[in-house]
């Protein structure tokens, strides 16, 4: 290699050096400006992050606020023309009331701004029967089997009679209180049997309670209405027990191997029923109540309740007293009860009700015996009375269903009574109901009812009965 040859080799390693050593250079410098404009980015992209939530927390904000305003244009009743503009006074924002909302229990609604729910309710109903003999004008017996009504021997009126009458509407208004004290419930309900010749409401049951005790007008503690069989006729049979009157109740509730029990202890209205006319010759045969009993009802019952079914068992005692212008009279009489209904096979069931004692006349329904009676000298005798009743459901179908109940009552009236006094009566029912749809009740039913008095003389009643109902 020449010396031309090395000095050409030198100045190409030179240049090849120095080119290399600058576009590393222009490389990192690349680099370094490609990895500022990337941090850029980056905290570019946090600011719109950030901005983005800002914004959807913004807009969240002002949907809430729609919503709020909304539910205050609502419940806020609308301003009148005489009210003017909005002032501090009547802002609607400022005096929304809440919302109504649904209730605690099924059916019901609460109080906007309270803890009560409230519900309200009833049913209209439409009862046209066809009786083979007729009670008598404005009696009670034509709308509903009346056991005293049951015609015997030879009775004035035509030999058949058709009513049509709706007595048996109800309305009932309900409220429900949760409380530290336990929940606080309220009833009123009422129908249109206060009057035979008229439509006159009629309180049936008006009562509170709070926690395991009630107080005010319910169902008598010694009567067990689940025993009670479904009828369209509101008299309903010979030896049920269906009383309602003013009380006051304690319920314990309790178990034993786990099946849930109750034991009830109650004081409840006295009213003496008494028969007082065969020792006055003044006084027409009649049962009077002379409202001069000194001490309540006492009433105590003990309630099983099984898978298969409900059972009662009830004891009374009570005061029967008379007190009059030159006579007073008073004893002590008791009665038992027991009561229940058995499930069978599906939706069938068994309902029955024995009763037996020598002061349950007045609670036997439909009203048809005395506690007691008064002999010519002014002594009282207290009556000892016996009564069943059973009764099968059978369903056909959902929708379907019939009844068939027997009922029966007996008194051993004392010897001195008026020889028309009731001394056994047997009723029957059988009835063909279907719901069309679930607030709708229609059906058909027969009734036949018996009475024999002390004299053994006796008398029927046959009756058909067509019932439309609709609950609301």
């Amino acid at each position: 290699m020449n010396k031309h040859t090395r000095i050409l080799l030198a100045v190409a390693s030179t240049l090849f050096t120095v080119g290399a050593r600058a576009a590393d250079e222009d490389l990192r410098s690349l680099i370094k400006e490609m990895s500022r404009q990337v941090t850029e980015l980056k905290a570019q992209a946090k600011q719109s992050d950030a901005r983005m939530q800002e914004l959807e927390k913004m807009l969240e904000q002002k949907r809430e606020g729609d919503r709020k305003m909304l539910a205050a244009s609502i419940a806020t009743p609308s301003v009148s023309r005489n009210e003017g503009a909005v002032s501090p006074g009547n802002d609607p924002v400022k005096t929304a009331k809440p919302a109504v909302t649904e209730g605690d229990i099924p059916g019901t609604f609460k109080i906007p701004g309270t803890e009560t729910s409230v519900g309200i309710g009833g049913f209209t109903k439409l009862d046209a029967n066809w009786s083979s003999a007729s009670a008598g004008a404005n009696k009670a017996g034509d709308y509903s089997l009346f056991i005293p009504q049951i015609p015997v021997g030879v009775q004035p009126g035509e030999d058949s009679q058709t009513t049509f009458n709706a007595r048996e509407s109800r309305f009932w208004f309900k409220s429900f209180t949760p409380t530290k004290l336990g929940n606080i419930n309220t009833v009123l309900e009422l129908d249109l049997y206060g009057s035979a010749s008229s439509y006159t409401p009629r309180l049936r049951l008006a009562y509170g309670s709070i926690g395991n005790f009630l107080a005010g007008q319910a169902a008598s503690t010694f009567s067990n209405e689940a025993a009670l069989p479904e009828l369209l006729d509101n008299g309903g049979s010979a030896g049920s027990i269906k009383v309602r009157q003013p009380l006051v109740r304690w319920t314990q509730p309790f178990t034993i191997a786990d099946a849930p029990m109750e034991f009830q202890a109650a004081a409840e209205a006295p009213n003496s029923q008494i028969l007082t006319g065969a020792w006055n010759p003044n006084t027409p045969e009649a049962l009077t109540n002379p409202n001069s009993e000194r001490y309540p009802d006492m009433i105590a019952r003990f309630n099983y309740k099984p898978s298969w079914g409900s059972f009662s068992l009830a004891g009374m005692a009570r005061q029967i007293r008379y007190t009059g212008a030159t006579v007073q009279q008073e004893a002590w009489g008791g009665a038992a009860s027991f009561a229940g209904t058995v499930n069978v096979y599906g939706h069938d069931n068994i309902r029955f009700i024995l009763t037996a004692g020598n002061a349950f006349g007045r609670y036997a329904d439909p009203h048809a015996l005395n506690d007691a009676a008064l002999d010519a000298n002014g002594q009282m005798s207290l009556v000892k009375e016996y009564g069943a009743l059973f009764a099968y459901q059978h369903w056909w179908s959902p929708a379907w269903r019939s009844t068939a109940s027997y009922g029966f009552l007996q008194a051993d009236q004392p010897s001195f009574v008026n020889p028309a006094m009731t001394r056994q009566a047997q009723t029957f029912h059988a009835n063909l109901l279907w719901n069309p749809v679930l607030p709708v009740t229609l059906g058909l039913e027969y009734i036949y009812g018996t009475r024999e008095l002390v004299d053994r003389r006796d008398g029927s009643l046959h009756r058909m009965q067509f019932s439309a109902k609709y609950n609301f």
